[in-house]
């Protein structure tokens, strides 16, 4: 896998080696890793937005994002998207495969100038979801259209503080947790699990630490991927 995966087929649904027991309950854990200038990661996230809302009744999934640095390379200041190493008609054929995608999900693409950093983003998108919990996924999806659909930097701090204040957040209390070190422990703990799961790339999906789906899959393939979960923890 990788940071620019698009794979979409339930063939990409596999078992982890990695395997915990989980409690008899119709409450399914989903771990996502994922990157905000990871372009299937921004589809994903809108196809699993509405896989959760075509859940059957009795089926409730709680949702755990997890930071996940896919180009921890990138200097602060961001490097040109030439730099990522594709040939001009391969990205050509990415950047016309993400936006058809995108599009019909509805979400927009534009041009962005440059990677960013996402560091402090991922640091940010770790502490509302732990301590403004009903803000996160407006500071979340936020993120993600200020980058792809806004082309904006999400290394320079201040952007990343004016995505927070249009959601509502606080960004000196924002900044005062992240920027003092003490939430550098989220993205580490992503990164560890992850490498204890063998994920390598982003979107992965992982249901119930059980098994995983890389890739943007379709909404059809997170519900069956639901259904699975269930069923494995009762035994069928």
């Amino acid at each position: 896998m990788t940071g620019f995966s698009g794979r979409t087929d339930a063939r990409f649904v596999v078992p982890l080696t990695h395997r915990i027991d989980m409690p008899d309950s119709s409450t399914i854990r989903l771990e996502v890793f994922s990157d905000y200038t990871c372009p299937w990661c921004y589809v994903g996230w809108a196809r699993l937005t509405k896989a959760l809302a075509q859940l059957p009744p009795g089926m409730s999934v709680e949702v755990d994002w997890r930071p996940f640095e896919i180009h921890p390379e990138v200097p602060l200041s961001g490097m040109p998207v030439e730099d990522l190493g594709y040939p001009p008609d391969v990205w050509a054929r990415m950047q016309d495969a993400l936006k058809a995608n995108a599009a019909a999900e509805g979400l927009d693409v534009g041009k962005r100038p440059k990677v960013s950093n996402t560091h402090r983003a991922l640091l940010a998108g770790a502490w509302a979801q732990q301590e403004r919990s009903q803000l996160f996924s407006a500071f979340h999806e936020r993120l993600f259209g200020g980058y792809f659909a806004e082309g904006r930097d999400l290394g320079d701090p201040e952007v990343v503080n004016d995505l927070a204040v249009s959601v509502g957040i606080d960004p000196d209390e924002m900044s005062a947790a992240i920027d003092g070190g003490a939430w550098e422990h989220a993205l580490w703990q992503a990164t560890a699990d992850a490498r204890e799961m063998g994920i390598t790339g982003a979107p992965t999906f992982v249901f119930d630490r059980r098994f995983a789906a890389s890739g943007a899959q379709p909404v059809e393939v997170l519900l069956r991927a639901f259904d699975s979960a269930l069923a494995t923890r009762h035994g069928s």
